[in-house]
């Protein structure tokens, strides 16, 4: 064991450590979110573009010289650029209902951006990226390619190529409030800002950051996570635990599990980092609906203050299951708050409302089934992508 990982041991160095990575995350944040308001005013104060995403969509893809009469839903031809870490494995089965959908999966070909030598093997997946879009191309012209991309994943020139054969172009981020614009790597931004002004349109978890994307010359709307009712779906299944919580062990999470702990709450941890372990989704799946409640933390890295939306925000809902969540006041433009999940504020505002559940089975029923049903009719990734198709103007 190294000094460092020696140091992560000593529980007061580590808080404090914590505290500080958070607090510089945080300011971070605030700052880029600032600096780029000020870029947005100065760009579009006199200009409004940005008010109507839909007409600005459609002048870049007439640019493009795309007929966009004769895409139609239901019949497109989809390539969908991505790589399976963990939840991404939903995508392929999300878009099935627009049309027939291809996959260029990097990490089935032995390639992941994680990997230390990864910019030296970039260019050899990107080959291999545009070689799949040409063969397919042979047989059907592809008419939408969606990735979940940025600059460090892919040269921006690909995208650009995709674009003059006739193809929309879609990117999604998840998590894009910190570490935007990025490093510069060979001169190209490490986030997908690189990607912003090569794709028509710009998908984004974080309402804020949509302002980012103005900023390096893309247009982009606010597409939060979602999740798929045939894959998560309630179980019927008797209780097994009263609070449970699956993510990784880091940060301040552990902290504050333990205060729960200390004050009596019986929760149990799953996931890298715990003694539990991670699960695999299928029983990730049914333990939502084996747990009384569901807890969730809306925290970015190693902040409390800086919170986004997570795909956990509408699995378990979609799954059945109660959601007790950090109070991120994003939650509030999806779901009404004490009807159909719970927010907590502090350690003691969480303590007081699982007590109160777990006192009150039938106050807990009716919001886990008023969550279930807002996720059903709100929360499936079919709608998602439906929202970004009809500002792309395809039927």
């Amino acid at each position: 064991m190294n000094l460092k990982d020696k140091l992560k041991k000593i529980e007061f160095l580590a808080k404090i450590n914590g505290f500080i990575r958070g607090t510089l995350q945080y300011m971070e944040a605030k700052l880029l979110f600032h600096v780029y308001s000020f870029l947005f005013k100065k760009k579009y104060i006199n200009s409004s573009s940005y008010k109507n995403i839909n007409h600005s969509v459609n002048e870049k893809i007439k640019l493009s010289g795309i007929d966009i009469s004769k895409k139609i839903k239901g019949e497109l031809n989809i390539l969908l650029v991505y790589r399976v870490s963990n939840w991404e494995e939903v995508l392929p089965f999300s878009l099935e209902p627009f049309g027939h959908v291809h996959e260029f999966e990097w990490g089935s070909l032995g390639f992941d951006e994680n990997d230390e030598y990864w910019l030296n093997k970039r260019d050899i997946m990107n080959d291999l990226m545009l070689k799949s879009y040409k063969e397919i191309s042979k047989e059907k012209k592809i008419d939408i390619v969606i990735g979940y991309l940025s600059g460090y994943t892919v040269n921006p020139n690909v995208l650009e190529y995709f674009r003059t054969q006739g193809s929309l172009v879609i990117n999604f981020c998840l998590d894009d409030k910190l570490d935007f614009p990025g490093k510069k790597y060979n001169g190209i931004y490490s986030s997908p800002a690189a990607l912003a002004s090569k794709v028509h349109l710009n998908l984004t978890s974080s309402s804020d950051s949509i302002i980012k994307y103005f900023a390096h010359g893309g247009d982009a709307i606010f597409w939060p996570e979602a999740a798929h009712p045939e894959i998560h779906k309630p179980f019927d299944r008797e209780f097994k635990y009263d609070v449970s919580f699956v993510g990784a062990r880091y940060g301040w999470r552990p902290y504050f599990i333990e205060k729960l702990k200390d004050k009596g709450i019986n929760i149990s941890c799953f996931g890298k980092g715990w003694p539990n372990g991670p699960l695999s989704n299928e029983d990730m799946i049914k333990l939502y609906s084996e747990s009384r409640i569901n807890l969730g933390f809306s925290g970015i890295g190693h902040s409390k203050r800086l919170m986004c939306l997570k795909g956990r925000d509408f699995e378990v809902t979609m799954s059945g299951g109660l959601y007790l969540c950090q109070n991120n006041p994003e939650l509030e433009s999806v779901y009404k708050i004490g009807d159909e999940i719970m927010t907590y504020s502090s350690v003691q505002d969480c303590f007081n409302k699982i007590i109160n559940l777990l006192d009150d089975p039938k106050r807990a029923e009716r919001i886990r089934s008023a969550g279930h049903m807002r996720a059903l009719k709100d929360h499936t990734y079919e709608q998602r992508w439906k929202s970004a198709f009809d500002v792309l103007g395809i039927n």
